[in-house]
C-alpha cells in the first residue's frame, strides 16, 4: 500500500542537522517502526506541488506548516481546494496541525488564532469517542503540541473526537474518510523542547516552565500513528 503525503512546512535551518528538514520524514520514520511494507510518495505543497490523481495513492495525510490555514496565499488557497476535491471523492484523508486546521477551514469550518496564546508541550486530551480502528482505546490521549491556531467551529457534519479546555476540537472526525487532529504524533520529545526553548522570549516565565515540565510525562504518540495508519486502512485491526 502506498501513503502520498503533502508537505507543507520546512524545519528551521538550526534544527535540519538534528531532527530533518521536512515533516513528512518524521512520519515516514514513524510509520515505518510500524507498518515496514508500507510505501510512501511525497508533495511539496509548499511548493505548489499537489497529486492530480487522487487515486494514487491508497491514502492521504497533510502535515503541520508554520503558516495559517485560512489566508490567501496561493499554495494554501490551492491545497484547500484540492481537500475539497479529496472530500467529495470520498478518499482516506488524515491532517496533522496546519494539516488538521486547512482541513476544516476547507470543509466550511472557522479556523482562527487563539485568544488562549500558545500550546506547547503535551497537550492531554479526553476521548469523545470511540471508533473500530482506536486501538488500543483510551480514556484520555497524550499528544506533543505546537500550535496558536486552532479549529473554533467544525465543518458541517464534523464531530469531535477528543479535546480539552484549551483545544476543545482537538481531533475531529467527517464523515468516514477524514480524521484530522492538531497535535503531532511524529514529534520527537526533543524537537518539541527544541521549539519551546525558541519561543521562550515570547513566552511569559511561568508558561515556558510548564510547557518544559509536561514533556516529564509518557506520550502517546505511537499509539496515535497507529491509530492514524489502520483509519487510513494500511494497518489491518487487532483482533
Amino acid at each position: 500500500m502506498r501513503l502520498g503525503i503533502l508537505d507543507c512546512d520546512r524545519l528551521d535551518p538550526e534544527f535540519e542537522q538534528q531532527f530533518g528538514r521536512v515533516y513528512s520524514g518524521m512520519f515516514i520514520e514513524g510509520f515505518r517502526a510500524l507498518a515496514p511494507h508500507l510505501e510512501f510518495r511525497v508533495w511539496s505543497a509548499l511548493d505548489g506541488e499537489l497529486p492530480t490523481d487522487l487515486d494514487e495513492c491508497d491514502g492521504w495525510l497533510i502535515t503541520g506548516s508554520r503558516h495559517d490555514a485560512y489566508g490567501d496565499t496561493p499554495w494554501v488557497v490551492a491545497l484547500r481546494e484540492w481537500v475539497r476535491r479529496a472530500d467529495e471523492a470520498r478518499v482516506k484523508l488524515a491532517g496533522v496541525c496546519f494539516g488538521h486546521q486547512l482541513i476544516a477551514q476547507a470543509l466550511g469550518g472557522e479556523v482562527g488564532k487563539s485568544d488562549k496564546g500558545w500550546g506547547l508541550g503535551v497537550a492531554s486530551n479526553a476521548m469523545l469517542a470511540s471508533e473500530p480502528w482506536m486501538q488500543p482505546g483510551l480514556d484520555r490521549i497524550r499528544i506533543l503540541a505546537s500550535h496558536q491556531d486552532q479549529v473554533m467551529r467544525l465543518p458541517s457534519g464534523g464531530r469531535r473526537l477528543a479535546g480539552n479546555d484549551f483545544c476543545p476540537n482537538f481531533m475531529f472526525g467527517q464523515g468516514e474518510h477524514i480524521v484530522a487532529i492538531q497535535g503531532h504524533p511524529e514529534f520527537s520529545v526533543d524537537y518539541d523542547r527544541a521549539l519551546i526553548e525558541k519561543r521562550q522570549q515570547s513566552l511569559a516565565p511561568e508558561r515556558y516552565q510548564a510547557f518544559l515540565a509536561s514533556l516529564e510525562q509518557e506520550v502517546d504518540s505511537t499509539i496515535m500513528l497507529g491509530w492514524l495508519l489502520r483509519f487510513l486502512g494500511m494497518l489491518p485491526a487487532r483482533p
